[in-house]
């Protein structure tokens, strides 16, 4: 029977929502095709749900890498995503998975370790293969328990190659069980359960036995056993899966690495596998669940349509990581590809404050000329309407000058007058007011002790050469006390000093 080969309609509303898609929601792409089938499931991110939006399923048998980078282009042009994450989950079938315990507690110095560890659990040399780790716990206080995950490097590089050539450039090559183990403990609600729990993924051509804790697979054993081989010839592979379940079972139990488990979880292509839970829990002795990874997920109707025609093939290894991709871990990508990459987001990041800083540049300056073209023409607006203004004030500057002159020149001549005065007034002579017009006219109020005194004065102010027209308005005689005094005022011009 030839692989399904099925393509998901994309639903009408997508070109709508396309054009905002950067601002709704983030599209993820889970992409594999390391077996004879590219599989592809697209999943919408939105702030407050997640959609499965698209299933795709090729067969990829017999095709060159040439070929399968043109089927992928293909499908992805067909979806027509914006700037999707593209995600590459590393089957279990590709690494080489080993637990260890690391005498250490600290991250940087687990690292160290298991890098060295990793050559004495592989045949490849060092510089040939991919190491990293998932963080299983702490034992014993100063211990740390480690699910070492190795692959090769040219595995990798070859499914880089392919992307390139396609135009995708994946954001991580992730380790596909450990997303399907933090997914499932979510679908399946054992966030909180305490004892490990059995996990059997069937896919087409092969299994995996898992054992997962809180979220974190502690123990990994691919079986090159599936759903084909059950269905077609299932009296010959049934046993043989069962033997390979019960002795990935016993070898989980023989490295003592956490707690039996107590139920079994069977999962992924296995709508047609009715037969094989009660054999499994015959041989292990285990209750068996047999659940559908699509429980509790949010399906469009097209996805619907495509998983329940689906039945050879489970695409659990490429949802599961689009699912709880923030917690992933472990990364397969090289070392020099995340070197490159690093350099190339640094180099973004300086192009981005680059522009950030000419935009801010610019935007001062635009503020600047604003402000100095609208102060110009506040400036031209006001000469326009003081113009007429401006001789007047001119002419009143020439005034001001000229009268400034004048009294610079005459400077010190009232106080001459005041001296001259001073020198002529007769003893018993008492002012009480003397008074200055500025136009040369001056008035002197006062009392005399007598007549003559009086004009014995005014004759003396006739023969000064500060005063002229002196003339006396009046005299009144009146009693002070016993005495009898004159009071009087006397009017008179200062003659023009001579330059």
């Amino acid at each position: 029977m030839p692989p399904l080969e099925l393509k998901i309609p994309l639903p009408k509303i997508l070109p709508i929502i396309g054009l905002v898609s950067g601002l709704t929601h983030r599209d993820l792409v889970g992409l594999e095709f390391s077996g004879n089938v590219l599989k592809l499931a697209w999943l919408r991110l939105f702030p407050n749900k997640s959609e499965l939006a698209a299933l795709i399923h090729r067969d990829i048998v017999g095709l060159s890498d040439e070929d399968i980078s043109k089927a992928i282009r293909d499908v992805l042009s067909g979806l027509n995503l914006k700037n999707p994450e593209i995600i590459n989950p590393t089957s279990s079938h590709l690494v080489i998975t080993k637990n260890i315990e690391i005498p250490s507690t600290n991250p940087s110095e687990i690292r160290e370790i298991v890098n060295l560890q990793a050559a004495r659990h592989t045949p490849y040399p060092l510089e040939e293969v991919i190491v990293d780790y998932v963080d299983i716990g702490i034992y014993k206080k100063s211990y740390t328990k480690v699910l070492l995950v190795i692959v090769a490097r040219n595995v990798i590089k070859k499914q880089l190659t392919i992307l390139e050539r396609a135009g995708v450039v994946p954001t991580k090559f992730i380790f596909a069980p450990e997303g399907v183990a933090a997914s499932l403990t979510k679908i399946f609600r054992i966030e909180h359960q305490d004892a490990p729990l059995v996990v059997v993924h069937i896919d087409d051509s092969f299994s995996d036995f898992m054992i997962i804790l809180k979220g974190k697979v502690i123990f990994l054993r691919p079986i090159p056993i599936g759903v084909q081989h059950l269905t077609e010839e299932g009296e010959r592979y049934q046993p043989k899966f069962t033997e390979e379940v019960k002795g990935s079972f016993e070898a989980y139990q023989a490295e003592d690495i956490e707690r039996t488990p107590t139920t079994l979880i069977l999962t992924g292509a296995v709508d047609n596998l009715g037969a094989i839970g009660p054999l499994l829990s015959d041989t292990l002795q285990l209750p068996v669940k047999t659940l559908s990874y699509f429980r509790d997920l949010t399906l469009t109707e097209e996805a619907s349509k495509a998983a329940s025609l689906i039945k050879q093939q489970s695409f659990l290894s490429v949802i599961a990581p689009l699912m709880v991709l923030p917690e992933m871990k472990v990364n397969l990508i090289p070392e020099e590809i995340k070197l490159r990459r690093a350099v190339e987001e640094r180099g973004k990041d300086l192009i981005k404050i680059g522009i950030l800083v000419l935009t801010i540049f610019l935007l001062t300056s635009i503020i600047l000329v604003t402000k100095i073209y609208f102060k110009s023409a506040f400036l031209r607006g006001l000469k326009t309407k003081y113009a007429s203004l401006h001789q007047e004030a001119k002419q009143l500057e020439n005034d001001f000058l000229r009268v400034s002159m004048i009294n610079l020149s005459t400077r010190g001549y009232s106080l001459e007058v005041l001296n001259e005065l001073y020198a002529v007034t007769p003893t018993d002579i008492a002012f009480s007011s003397i008074l200055y017009d500025g136009q040369g006219k001056c008035s002197l109020v006062g009392t005399a002790q007598s007549m003559s005194t009086i004009f014995s004065f005014v004759d003396k102010m006739e023969k000064s050469k500060y005063f002229k027209d002196v003339k006396t308005k009046y005299t009144t005689r009146r009693k002070e006390g016993k005495e009898d005094v004159v009071d009087f005022e006397i009017a008179a011009l200062w003659k023009r000093k001579t330059p």
